[in-house]
């Protein structure tokens, strides 16, 4: 059977309470907060699999001599874009090492890599563009210096469900 899967790195509870904190600053936004179970900075989008077990091995062939390194993130605010935002997210510079490690797995997990580049966040909530214009906030554009030490890759299922995505970890790659 066909698992939809993607690629994340998973973050500690430190930076989970974080955020968990910052969500609570605002919750009054009609928006669909993301719960600390389901935080996580994907790499490989998702995509359909039958041979999940394949898909472990590869990924840790891949990530097995990448090494730690470490993610930060600069500022809140909308996303993708300011004109028609539909997603509350955390971003920050990408590390030349997660440029590489992203490249390495699209390549070992045979994925066509995005024409845009690699733009590091993490999606904090979601809404419909249309429900914007009911914010009490216009723009978003909220300074924090968070960061993440990354030790391991993991893989994840993706179920889609009535109140949105569900997701679980498969396996967890360590970086070495």
């Amino acid at each position: 059977m066909k698992k939809r899967v993607f690629v994340a790195i998973g973050i500690s509870e430190e930076l989970k309470g974080r955020i968990s904190q910052w969500q609570n600053k605002f919750s009054t936004l009609p928006v669909r907060w993301i719960g600390k179970k389901n935080l996580h900075v994907t790499i490989i989008p998702p995509w359909y699999e039958e041979n999940v077990e394949k898909v472990k091995q590869a990924i840790q062939e891949a990530v097995c001599h990448v090494g730690f390194f470490d993610l930060q993130f600069h500022r809140i605010t909308f996303g993708p874009s300011q004109n028609r935002p539909r997603l509350i997210w955390i971003e920050g510079p990408s590390p030349k090492k997660l440029i590489d490690l992203t490249m390495k797995l699209e390549k070992v997990l045979r994925k066509k890599s995005e024409r845009r580049s690699f733009l590091l966040h993490l999606t904090v909530a979601r809404f419909k563009p249309e429900i914007y214009s009911t914010f009490s906030i216009k723009q978003l554009d909220e300074k924090v210096l968070w960061n993440e030490k990354v030790a391991s890759v993991v893989l994840m299922e993706s179920r889609l469900l009535k109140g949105g995505a569900d997701y679980e970890s498969i396996a967890a790659c360590s970086l070495q």
